[in-house]
This record gives C-alpha cells, structure tokens and sequence, in this order.
C-alpha cells in the first residue's frame, strides 16, 4: 500500500512558502505606497508649516526661535582682551576714583529651609564684601550701605554660575579684578541620617521595615480608655467644680481599655 504522508507534506511546504512570498511581496508594496504618501504630504507642506514642526520638535514650548544651532564665535584665546571688543567695559572696570573695580567670587550662603544646602551648589560675582570696590557709600549717622551700584543690585538676580572658573572666566572678560574665596566643604556623615528622621526614628523605620504590619511599636495599653481628672484649685485646697448640674459630683470609674485598631 503507498504511503502520501510524504507527497502531502511536500505540498504543504511549498503552499507556505509560496504564502509567504505572497505575502512579503504585499507588505513591501504596502510600505512603498506609505512612503510615497508621506512624501507627497511633506511635499504639499508650507514652509510655515515646516517651521513649526522643527520648533516643536526642538522645543515643545517655542513660540519663535530659531531651530539651527549658533556658530561658535571667534574669540580672543585670553579672556582679558575680550574687553577691548566692547569699550563700555572698559569705563565700567575703572572706579570714579581711578581704581579698578574688585569683586568676590564666592558660594552663595547657606539657608534655613528644607534644601538648605542647594543654594552652595552655585557661585555668584559679590561687590559688596570687604575689599571690593563698589559705588556705594557709607551713612556717618547710622552706618547703612546705599545700594546705588546697579552691578551690586543686580547681578545676583540675574546671574549664577555653576562652577568658580565660569565666574572667573566671566570676570575676565569683564575687565575686573577679582578674589576668589575658599569653596565650601561640607563634611559628609557615614550614618546615612535624612529630613525624615526627624519625625519617624532610623530604629522605628527599622521595625516597621522588618515586621511590617505585625510590628507594635504604636500599640498603647490604655488605648480608647477615660483618663478624665478634675484640676485643683489655685492654691489646691481642693478641686475645681465643673459646669453642668453634677459639676460637683463624684467622678465616675474609668471605661474599660482595649488596644486601638489600626
């Protein structure tokens, strides 16, 4: 008797392969005919159209800019004839009384907040520390400092650095002089302690962490039980009546403790 497991499996073979050419083919010609869609759409775009798709691609929030990037422009190697290009700074570097102008580059301080230490993660150009020069004048009867300086007024809000050789590097170009101070070294604690404990201990963060919902550091004994007293007097010869019909009525037994639900 002959056997067409063989001839069947044959057919089979070829049936799936010829499916699947078939059916590469139709998918290779479905992505042709996407690909000449998107052309001919990007074709019949404007060139506003265009504009704002770079924008938003560059920034999702530009209004109006320009999305190709600056050249770098051709400056001096030493930051100190950078000065010469403008001669406003040249006037500004030299003091009405013929000095030259001084800064402080330093830290900002520390704050009394949450965050306190992110304010010293930044530098800022000072005019107004000891030895700098600024515009300013002193008051002979109370000793305030006049802030008439617009550099010392100003620039704080207006710019920071991140590190001290960007204030140096801007000071340079500046045309002033300047000191830079000593960093701020914060010495680094090895126990790992956080704002949070303050409020919930490292040892009961741990409890909790182990026992999780097992864990009785909250379980009070008296919970839920009358802890009611009647103050004493002034000069305690006895105790204050309270308000109501039985203000003088003995007090009556404490209810009955249980442990509170959590």
């Amino acid at each position: 008797m002959l056997s067409v497991r063989p001839v069947f499996r044959l057919w089979s073979r070829t049936a799936a392969q010829r499916f699947l050419s078939s059916t590469e083919s139709a998918v290779a010609i479905a992505n042709a005919e996407l690909e000449d869609g998107r052309s001919q759409l990007e074709a019949e775009k404007s060139a506003v159209q265009r504009k704002v798709e770079a924008m938003t691609k560059a920034d999702p929030n530009m209004v109006f800019g320009s999305t190709e990037e600056d050249p770098d422009p051709e400056l001096p190697e030493n930051p100190a004839e950078i000065t010469a290009l403008d001669p406003a700074h040249l006037r500004d570097a030299i003091m009405p009384d013929g000095t030259q102008r001084l800064v402080h580059i330093q830290q900002r301080a520390y704050r009394v907040s949450q965050n306190p230490m992110d304010s010293e993660q930044t530098w800022y150009i000072s005019f107004m520390d000891d030895g700098a020069t600024a515009k300013t004048w002193d008051n002979p009867l109370m000793g305030w400092v006049s802030g008439a300086d617009p550099m010392a007024s100003n620039i704080q809000l207006q710019m920071s650095f991140r590190t001290a050789s960007e204030a140096v590097y801007f000071a340079k170009k500046r045309g002033w002089h300047f000191v830079v101070d000593e960093p701020r070294f914060r010495r680094g604690r090895s126990d790992e302690v956080q704002y949070q404990d303050n409020f919930l201990p490292q040892k009961v963060a741990a409890l909790v962490k182990r026992d999780r919902k097992q864990c009785n550091h909250w379980e009070r004994p008296k919970a839920g039980a009358s802890h009611y007293f009647r103050p004493l007097k002034y000069h305690g010869e006895g105790e204050v009546s309270q308000h109501g019909p039985n203000g003088d009525a003995p007090i009556a037994a404490d209810a009955e403790s249980y442990y509170k639900m959590r």
